[in-house]
């Protein structure tokens, strides 16, 4: 099992206090809400869409899933006009704090299966596989979501 975020550099301030610096992970919308399908209230994930490369933190609540968009600009990351010094400040202070009305309690997990079946869409869609396996491809694709 894999997880909604690329860890890039670690710092530890105490025993207690494991702090680190993190990149989305380059996902799809629809990527997203397969893996946050059937999750707990809290459950989020944060990545970048490889169509727009815009980074979003999609979060579910008791009956809806939400995909807040992240914008950065002079250095800060903004979460509804919210600045934050680095993209993990967003997710430990959103863990406290609610967002919407829900606070951040896990990453949303994401299985094998989900990622293989989106690196498969996305090297069709981006004419790295002839036509007929893009058809093969994007089938298997729909076949997998459906069945999770």
């Amino acid at each position: 099992m894999g997880v909604g975020l690329t860890k890039r550099k670690t710092l530890t301030i105490n025993e207690r206090t494991n702090l680190s610096r993190i990149n989305p992970i380059s996902f799809g919308k629809y990527e997203a809400e397969m893996a946050l399908k059937d999750t707990s209230p809290g459950t989020y994930l944060m990545y970048k869409d490889y169509e727009s490369n815009q980074i979003y933190l999609s979060v579910r609540s008791d009956d809806v899933l939400r995909h807040h968009m992240v914008t950065q600009s002079d250095g800060l990351f903004y979460l509804d006009k919210q600045p934050y010094p680095y993209l993990d400040s967003i997710v430990l202070y959103h863990r406290k704090h609610k967002l919407h009305g829900i606070k951040l309690t896990q990453q949303a997990p994401l299985s094998a299966r989900i990622v293989k079946c989106f690196a498969a869409r996305f090297a069709a869609n981006n004419g790295n596989i002839l036509p007929q396996e893009t058809e093969d491809k994007n089938k298997m694709f729909e076949e997998t979501l459906s069945r999770l």
